[in-house]
């Protein structure tokens, strides 16, 4: 029978100093909407169609994580704070930012953290914006059989 235990409160402060304390990640704006891709296909094919650099103001955002965004403790779970990236259309009337996917890049850029597939096509145009909220929790769990 599988026995659950949490892991320590030390171990996950540990990964989320290694993996995220003192990083930059971006965030990127993808026009696929008929694509079913996620971080697990190649970055290539995920930023195969990346909204281009400076349509419409458009450029990859960025958040970042400082020991003071890990949070205490909490039954198996060290969360990080509330992060955001905002896209600000730059006015231009003659050119529109379309896009269906949210990607976060690794510190690196080399590898999607996650993509998210919005529910429908977004747009963005006469300077209006896009907030996107990045909540990570770290859980741990250990099963022993």
């Amino acid at each position: 029978m599988p026995v659950p235990s949490q892991v320590s409160a030390a171990e996950l402060a540990r990964v989320a100093e290694k993996s995220y304390i003192n990083n930059t990640f971006r965030v990127a704006l993808v026009d696929a909407p008929g694509s079913d891709f996620d971080a697990t296909d190649s970055l290539s094919t995920i930023l195969a169609n990346e909204v281009t650099s400076g349509l419409g103001g458009y450029s990859r955002q960025q958040i970042g994580y400082t020991s003071a965004d890990l949070d205490s403790y909490n039954n198996g779970r060290r969360a990080l704070a509330r992060k955001a990236a905002t896209f600000v259309h730059n006015g231009n009337t003659a050119e529109t930012v379309r896009f269906s996917h949210v990607v976060l890049l690794n510190p690196t850029e080399t590898a999607a953290v996650a993509v998210t597939k919005l529910s429908a096509r977004a747009t963005l145009s006469d300077g209006q914006s896009a907030i996107f909220y990045f909540d990570l929790t770290l859980y741990g769990v250990f099963v022993v059989e």
